[in-house]
């Protein structure tokens, strides 16, 4: 590599020279060489990111899945479906992981409609608070593919990245496949990719704790090829990608409760809706365990104060989800294993004191693009990735709390698939009353493109088309709406007419807009995240875990 950017440096030399000059810059000529290949060298992972990030990309993508996915329902004929959890583990099986191997990464899996996000990013912060090396897996990513991949709450490096993506790669390429008509293709999906990386990574890395987000439903997600998981939960449940899931509560909390595995502890938090709890129950009774339901966050003795109350279900539920699986993972081995409040009810689990390493875990979790705030000269953007009619109501709820009264209100939004959009702006229209509200595409900007973001060139016009559709179906004669074609435009507008009256933006509807528009706000966020020094665990006392488990909680 540095003998190629050498001679790119003759090149330039030869131009030089034969342009005339050579008395003016053949003396610095070599000091130029030297710094020319220092910065390119320097540049190199850069390079072989964008290369990985070009083969992932060409893998089938997450919009083909959904769209088999929404064949098969309508025809009924679920041969894909069916068969996604067995094509997965036939994937870890050419790169030599077995059972045994995933059974070491002692996971903890997380599904449910609304939180699991949330949800999982809470108890990892928690677990490595308690000083135990954590992996974490997520979807969708904002900006980059490899947010999806997490070691010890940072997004994974990309040498790292790079190193492990082409490493698998190169075994799918040589491996043998001794019946190519009844097996599955050499390279997975984009999706699959990644999940079987996630594990692969998590293994080699030899991390102590594996938190894994269902990407969708659960049953037959590709994460669930775990077969011995140490904890499950179920955040809250909706209605989201009906058209895969079904229309219907109880088929939506049927396939997430696919993920509850024989003597394994689910824990669910109490439902929003009421008729999913008996399908979890029986989906749990059926696998030999019982569904826990965690208590609100208030009946804890110490609750921590959260910036938002729209985190406090997933709050309780992450703190009862490190707990059992501490317990678990000591083997019952400490102290007493009893919560110093027990609970009358065997199908709930009771409040405790939190110890200091939990509320540590909980007030220094950072889950980007939720509850996420950027501060500017004139403007604030208040961004969430709330994307459900529950979540939308927590997230006004959120921004009438968060921004000041006396600022201009904006509303950026736009909303992927089946999701009504027009549904989504009244609910909003309940809690605030915007002065103005834009519709924009999940497209940062016309002029430059971040890889692990493109969309398809159909797909994109698609979703302008669409955002200018709704700004002229916009029948509210009171608040005056306007459409954009990008990201970057619709901020260049809202901060030029910012600067005689400041405002406050609110930015939702969909994780792939926020994404959109930390491309534009920030777009340094990921190297920022991955510069910070590792946290000193030091000074948390000795005898927590012990406290944890004994009656003096």
């Amino acid at each position: 590599y540095q003998r190629r950017v050498r001679g790119n440096m003759l090149g330039v030399r030869k131009f030089l020279l034969g342009r005339r000059i050579e008395c003016f810059l053949k003396p610095v000529l070599p000091a130029v060489t030297t710094i020319y290949c220092a910065r390119m060298m320097s540049a190199e992972p850069s390079f072989k990111y964008e290369a990985a990030i070009e083969k992932l990309m060409s893998l089938p993508s997450v919009t083909s899945v959904l769209k088999t996915a929404e064949k098969e329902s309508q025809t009924g004929n679920y041969s894909v479906r069916n068969s996604n959890v067995a094509v997965t583990r036939t994937y870890l099986n050419r790169l030599g992981i077995t059972t045994e191997d995933m059974d070491k990464l002692r996971v903890i899996h997380v599904a449910g409609t609304k939180g699991k996000g949330s949800t999982c990013a809470l108890t990892e912060s928690i677990l490595r608070h308690c000083g135990y090396s954590t992996g974490f897996t997520s979807s969708p990513h904002l900006m980059e593919a490899r947010e999806r991949i997490r070691l010890n709450g940072k997004v994974i490096p990309r040498d790292l990245f790079c190193h492990y993506f082409n490493e698998i790669w190169s075994r799918f390429q040589k491996c043998h496949i001794a019946d190519p008509d009844n097996s599955p293709p050499r390279f997975p999906s984009f999706l699959k990719y990644i999940v079987v990386m996630s594990y692969y990574v998590f293994i080699k890395e030899k991390v102590d704790v594996a938190v894994v987000e269902v990407g969708l439903g659960g049953r037959y997600d590709c994460t669930n090829v775990i077969e011995h998981p140490t904890v499950t939960a179920i955040t809250h449940l909706g209605y989201d990608h009906c058209s895969v899931l079904g229309y219907t509560i109880e088929e939506i909390a049927s396939e997430k409760a696919g993920i509850i595995k024989p003597g394994v502890p689910v824990l669910t938090v109490n439902q929003h809706y009421s008729k999913s709890l008996p399908v979890l129950e029986e989906e749990a009774a059926h696998n030999n365990t019982a569904i826990l339901q965690v208590p609100p966050l208030s009946h804890y003795p110490n609750p921590p104060v959260l910036d938002s109350e729209t985190w406090s279900d997933n709050v309780s539920l992450s703190l009862q989800i490190a707990k059992k699986w501490l317990h678990l993972y000591n083997q019952g081995k400490l102290n007493g294993l009893q919560n110093g409040v027990t609970s009358t009810d065997p199908c709930k689990v009771a409040p405790f004191k939190i110890p200091e390493p939990f509320l540590r875990g909980i007030t220094r979790c950072k889950w980007p693009g939720r509850n996420h705030v950027i501060a500017r000269e004139h403007v604030t953007y208040h961004m969430d990735g709330a994307h459900t009619p529950v979540s939308i109501k927590l997230c006004a709820k959120w921004f009438k709390h968060s921004a000041l009264s006396n600022r201009r209100k904006v509303l950026i939004v736009n909303t992927t698939r089946d999701r009504n959009l027009p549904d989504f702006v009244k609910i909003i229209r309940q809690d605030i009353t915007p002065d103005l509200i834009i519709f924009c595409p999940n497209i940062a900007s016309s002029n430059y493109i971040v890889k692990d973001c493109e969309w398809p060139e159909d797909i994109k016009q698609a979703m302008i088309k669409k955002a200018h559709q709704n700004r002229t179906e916009w029948d509210c004669s009171d608040i005056p709406a306007l459409s954009f074609s990008s990201v970057e435009e619709a901020i260049n507008h809202v901060e030029g007419s910012s600067v005689q009256q400041e405002s406050d933006v609110l930015i939702t509807g969909s994780l792939h807009l926020i994404g959109a528009c930390l491309q534009v706000l920030q777009p340094n966020f990921l190297d920022e995240e991955i510069g910070k020094e590792d946290e000193d665990y030091s000074t948390i006392s000795e005898n927590w875990e012990e406290n944890l488990f004994s009656n003096r909680c």
